[in-house]
């Protein structure tokens, strides 16, 4: 009415009155109709900025405003004008400009009054605006990305984001927002005939589905993933790829054992991984899709697995795999005869826990079981949403029983050990390089041309460097360089450099079972006198992140930000000094232990240098070489020592429970156990991440360990490595690299 005119202010009195009969006044039916006619009062340029504005969204930054708008000279004075109709407001000057509508009616009208045509138009120029002018926040907008190509009728860009929106909500435990973008997503690649897409896409959703407990969709999710599984395997790619010119040559850290059973380090699984297919593979979306199982089927409310296993697959000498190789491998895993280290990662199948500890001796007892050579069975205590994931672990690979039980511990010799992976082992010795070659029997997909990888076990960094220097690597990881060595490697090499993220934790472990670790508050004085912001970005110079938080990293549901103890050396000198250590004096002999070369050396100079500097107390640091850091720590653990954690799977189950916490520090916190152990089994998502929240506020609190820095996986990789999968858990796919001649 003011906006019409059709009543105004007297200015003495401040009261309203008509300037015409009321009969005459025009109202619109609606309140769109009200918002509408507002809108059309606007000057048309100020309109358009209104109209811009509402197809980037409610909350829209200046920079992308300006970057779509015809009339940018004058468009702050277009906001103004907005601003003072009260139809939008600033809402943050840093760190962006940013305006929003007041009301989000107010954006619906303006947006609806763009012809559907304009809208396409409008919706590409701000995806394009937004990859454009905030490509370091990309990972941010991918919802966002999505809607507005979407819009914009571009079905591939929009599917790309789609599923990276879904990925990221689904790992967040965001299932419903999950749901929404796979469903959208499936829209378009159905239409488009991108079966195998589609099928990644379905079992995506089942995915989704089985973690939020409703296994009755994920069950049909899962049917249909399946089918358009079998239908994309069916089709013959157009051209197949030439074999890479030479082998994927890569630095490596030596393996303890190529025996899935009996290994958990990251290079023993890193390698095994090559060697070896368990019933689903994990994809570099963290994808679960079958590999040896063609197709599973859950039942009795997760309760109940039954897996059916493709005919086709061969060990390496030829022999079908079967149910049963999977039922004597997990039983061997949970043989307390056996001491593997995998054991726990099955305790959640029936009868499991019982027969590891020695209470049953009946290996039959165990809900594991062949029903025949291609069907097997699995029965759970509980029912368990990371089940699928697990699965993906080499712990849960088959093993080849007739050649195990011929010839016992020394099966996974060269000469001894056959394979059902993509690749076979041709060579290796201890300290002398290693040779995988292309399994002929392997009956997956492989997306790669690598006929070969050939790793080479240096312990020198210069020659690391100058291998990759002279051409003679293709791959080279920055984790085994010092700091300043990567940083001249990365400036020289630009081109060539890569940083994914890596769902890991580098910690300090203090043996709590024995002085002077054993009383908390010298444990908490150490944690005190730590500067971990310093350590990540000066002295690790940036390609770490400080751990702030607990010990579940960044990136993994249930993270606690911000929980760590925060540096603060006076209060860490109070507390040595109350537990009758001032200033240092009297304090026993205490061993740091570090594994040598790289990061490792740098956290351990870091950390006698904190010690020394802020609590005055000197520490013998011992470096060794990773295999025989891993044999000591099994042995004879020091007082203190850095160790890292990487996920198995993406739950906090992976790091509160299968990490080696317990056994490490010789601690017991039956506070921290109920809650680790009662989360397994509560199908409410948000219970179960509070009580991993909590467990993991206990153990920063009693400061057993002091989280270090969350890490990234940084890398250089040669121009002619067209295609390097990996992703935050697996970062090996070399089945699917791709080199290219030069």
């Amino acid at each position: 009415l003011i906006d019409s005119g059709a009543i105004v202010q007297d200015e003495l009195t401040g009261r309203w009155q008509a300037t015409r009969d009321v009969a005459d006044i025009v109202i619109p039916d609606t309140l769109h109709g009200v918002l509408m006619a507002r809108i059309d009062r606007l000057q048309e340029d100020t309109k358009r900025v209104l109209q811009l504005a509402a197809v980037i969204g409610r909350i829209f930054p200046h920079r992308v405003l300006a970057a779509i708008a015809q009339e940018e000279r004058e468009l702050n004075g277009h906001l103004l004008t907005l601003q003072r109709e009260e139809m939008v407001r600033e809402r943050a000057r840093e760190p962006e400009l940013e305006y929003i509508f007041k009301h989000q009616l107010t954006q619906e009208a303006a947006y609806n009054g763009l012809l559907k045509k304009e809208r396409r138009v409008f919706h590409r120029q701000v995806a394009e605006a937004l990859e454009r002018l905030f490509p370091d926040r990309i990972e941010e907008q991918v919802g966002l990305l999505a809607h507005h190509w979407e819009q914009a009728g571009e079905p591939e860009k929009a599917t790309a984001y789609l599923l990276r929106a879904g990925d990221q909500a689904r790992l967040a435990y965001a299932h419903q927002e999950a749901i929404d973008y796979y469903r959208r997503a499936l829209t378009f690649l159905k239409e488009g005939g991108k079966h195998e897409r589609a099928a990644r896409t379905l079992m995506q959703l089942g995915l989704t589905y089985h973690t939020a407990f409703d296994f009755r969709r994920a069950r049909q999710a899962y049917e249909e993933g399946f089918a358009l599984w079998q239908k994309a395997g069916e089709i013959r790619p157009a051209v197949r790829l030439p074999p890479a010119p030479h082998a994927l040559r890569m630095d490596w850290g030596e393996p303890r054992s190529l025996d899935p059973t009996m290994t958990n380090d990251m290079y023993s699984r890193g390698v095994i991984a090559q060697l070896f297919s368990g019933l689903v593979e994990l994809g570099p979306e963290m994808t679960v899709v079958p590999d040896v199982a063609r197709s599973w089927e859950v039942s009795e409310g997760g309760r109940k697995y039954v897996f059916h296993l493709r005919d086709d697959a061969r060990w390496s000498d030829g022999t079908p795999v079967t149910a049963g190789d999977f039922e004597y491998a997990w039983k061997r895993v949970l043989d307390p005869a056996a001491g593997s280290p995998n054991a726990d990662l099955l305790l959640d199948i029936r009868g499991a826990r019982a027969f590891h500890r020695g209470e049953a001796s009946d290996r039959d007892s165990v809900g594991v079981r062949a029903l025949d050579e291609i069907t097997l069975v699995v029965e759970m205590e509980e029912p368990t949403s990371y089940f699928p994931h697990l699965l993906t672990c080499s712990a849960t690979y088959p093993v080849p029983r007739h050649i195990v039980e011929t010839h016992g511990e020394e099966w996974p010799e060269v000469e001894n050990t056959i394979t059902n992976g993509p690749f076979r082992l041709e060579a290796w010795q201890q300290g002398e390089p290693m040779v995988l070659v292309r399994n002929p029997e392997y009956y997956g997909r492989v997306t790669g041309n690598v006929q070969r990888v050939e790793l080479s076990f240096l312990t020198d960094r210069a020659a690391r460097l100058e291998m990759y220097e002279a051409h003679d690597t293709d791959v080279l990881p920055l984790w085994g360089l010092s700091p300043p060595e990567a940083d001249r490697a990365r400036q020289r090499y630009a081109g060539e450099y890569v940083s994914v993220p890596w769902l890991v934790t580098w910690y300090a472990v203090f043996d709590v079972s024995r002085p002077p670790f054993d009383d908390p508050q010298v444990r908490r004085a150490f944690v005190l006198a730590t500067d971990r912001e310093t350590l990540a970005d000066v002295a690790l110079r940036g390609y770490s992140f400080p751990a702030t938080g607990g010990f579940i990293p960044p990136g993994m549901p249930g993270h606690s930000p911000g929980i760590g103890l925060r540096y603060d050396p006076g209060q860490a000198r109070r507390l040595l000094a109350e537990a009758g250590y001032p200033g240092g004096r009297s304090f026993p002999g205490v061993n740091l232990l570090t594994s040598r070369g790289g990061n490792w050396m740098t956290m351990g100079e870091y950390l006698q240098a904190q010690w020394r500097e802020n609590l005055g107390v000197e520490i013998t640091w011992e470096k060794m070489e990773w295999t025989l850091l891993l044999d000591v720590l099994d042995k004879a653990p020091p007082h203190t020592f850095v160790y890292g954690w990487a996920a198995d799977y993406p739950d906090p189950d992976s790091f509160l429970r299968l990490s080696p916490l317990l056994r490490h520090t010789r601690r017991r916190n039956k506070a921290y156990e109920r809650l680790v152990e009662k989360a397994r089994g509560v199908m409410n998502q948000g219970e179960r991440m509070k009580m991993y929240s909590q467990a993991d506020r206990i153990l920063i609190e009693e400061a057993a360990i002091m989280p270090l820095v969350y890490m990234r996986w940084h890398l250089l990789l040669k121009p002619w490595v067209r295609k390097f999968p990996t992703s935050a858990i697996k970062r090996w796919f070399w089945k699917d690299v791709i080199i290219e001649p030069h």
